[in-house]
């Protein structure tokens, strides 16, 4: 029986801190932009120093950019429709990419998609022509496997995700890739990690297929079970 008062399906072994990496996507408000960079507001603190990928506009308008987070503050505290109440964050997200051939793309959009004229001020900040424009940023977020079973494993990680989301997630077996989707089933703080929050979150597998069963029994096999004494 585990501490959750469920029995697992398959017995967990431990890891030497296998790394790897989820898929994460955090929807955003645009509050402001300009040509070196964008000022968001949303549900979660964004990891400063962190880099983001995203897309602006819709068809044959959209742009994709990269940034890093170079600030995020706690602005206030939202109520939903439901009657709970979520934290309100505004972060600002320098381009990484001003010096290219994408900074010719975001004048351009920019040039369509602002509303004021930016042949009077280039270097200013502007509000979009839809308000509160809606963002997605997806970036990569590193975890280390604790323990590891064949229908699941503990990980450690800095990024908060609450129960039942579900990631995309990826490591390496023995120089194999092995990508699955996950449930997180528990979320476990597991005190301070170089001054940040850290997470330890028990992650269900998904529908994995017979090759991946077999990628993680012959990893368990040859790394985390005891050698037989002679």
């Amino acid at each position: 029986m585990t501490e959750y008062g469920k029995p697992r399906r398959h017995r967990r072994y431990s890891t030497p801190d296998l790394p790897g990496s989820f898929a994460n996507s955090v929807d955003a408000s645009v509050l402001n932009i300009s040509l070196a960079g964008i000022a968001v507001r949303t549900s979660l603190q964004l990891s400063i120093g962190r880099e983001y990928l995203f897309q602006l506009g819709r068809g044959a308008d959209q742009i994709q950019l990269s940034g890093t987070v170079r600030w995020c503050h706690l602005s206030g505290t939202q109520k939903l429709d439901e009657g709970d109440v979520v934290p309100v964050y505004e972060a600002g997200i320098a381009l990484d990419e001003v010096f290219t051939e994408k900074a010719v793309e975001l004048l351009e959009f920019l040039r369509k998609n602002v509303i004021v004229d930016l042949r009077s001020r280039l270097l200013g900040r502007f509000n979009l022509a839809s308000e509160d424009d809606p963002v997605t940023l997806e970036s990569k977020e590193d975890f280390v496997v604790k323990q590891l079973s064949l229908s699941g494993m503990l990980i450690a990680t800095d990024s908060l995700r609450e129960p039942e989301s579900v990631l995309e997630l990826e490591i390496r077996l023995n120089g194999e890739l092995f990508r699955t989707r996950a449930r997180i089933v528990h979320v476990d703080e597991a005190g301070a990690a170089e001054g940040r929050p850290s997470f330890r979150m028990g992650v269900e597998f998904l529908k994995t297929t017979t090759e991946q069963l077999q990628l993680l029994e012959e990893f368990i096999q040859a790394e985390l079970l005891p050698d037989p004494p002679e």
